[in-house]
């Protein structure tokens, strides 16, 4: 009875987390709209717009590729699209997301170079593009070799680099309401977006890990040699 409970109670914090990530997901998609349109004018970020419009090709890729990864990510977590007749669309909502994670991360890592706010945000924007591609191809590399439990630990990874694009979107007017001064803010937020994001994500990857795995770890005594042993 308490067991059944306590799984009720589980799946409906689980699932209430799950909808408040899906509509914060779709905030900063809703933004971001107004690039679509190519036209300077519906440019959210007026210190770049001079930027943008020099380099539209590398930033549409980026922001294309961000947006439909941001959109798809949630729903490749549902366990009912995993199994069953729901796996194909599962394998190819995940494949069209791989592809997304790709041009928007190399969109990403060219922008990067030329994002406001100097060297340090150059640095924070380009590491997350890297690791953002390179947890993509983890996560692929893993699946493509039927290692389904490392697949999903880079995916929770990669969704959580993802997800910067959606705390950059709230960061920004946040700091805007509490009067810090753009320039400072900025450059903290090129780091901020997804540093917790990565922290948050191996928390969650080791609280899931099976018992007998956390065990093992605890009492010291190495690593299993089969394909579960990375993290």
């Amino acid at each position: 009875m308490n067991t059944s409970l306590a799984r009720r109670r589980k799946f409906s914090i689980g699932k209430v987390i799950g909808w408040i990530l899906l509509l914060l997901a779709i905030f900063p998609v809703l933004i971001s709209t107004g690039y679509l349109t190519l036209n300077p004018e519906n440019f959210s970020f007026a210190e770049q717009k001079a930027t943008y419009t020099a380099h539209l090709t590398m930033l549409m890729m980026h922001i294309i590729g961000a947006m439909l990864a941001i959109l798809i990510g949630p729903f490749q977590f549902l366990p009912g699209i995993r199994k069953g007749r729901w796996l194909k669309v599962h394998r190819w909502l995940g494949r069209t997301y791989l592809l997304s994670v790709l041009f928007g991360g190399l969109g990403g890592l060219y922008m990067a170079t030329l994002s406001y706010g100097g060297i340090i945000s150059h640095l924070g924007f380009g590491t997350l593009a890297c690791l953002w591609l390179y947890s993509g191809y983890r996560a692929y590399w893993h699946i493509r070799n039927k290692e389904i439990e490392q697949h999903r630990r880079w995916m929770i990874r990669n969704y959580a680099l993802t997800f910067a694009g959606v705390m950059l979107r709230l960061y920004v007017p946040l700091s805007g309401a509490a009067e810090l001064d753009f320039l400072t803010a900025y450059v903290a937020i090129a780091w901020m977006c997804w540093v917790p994001n990565l922290l948050v994500a191996e928390w969650i990857i080791r609280r899931t890990l099976p018992a007998r795995r956390r065990e093992m770890i605890r009492a010291g005594r190495g690593k299993p040699q089969t394909a579960q042993t990375e993290l």
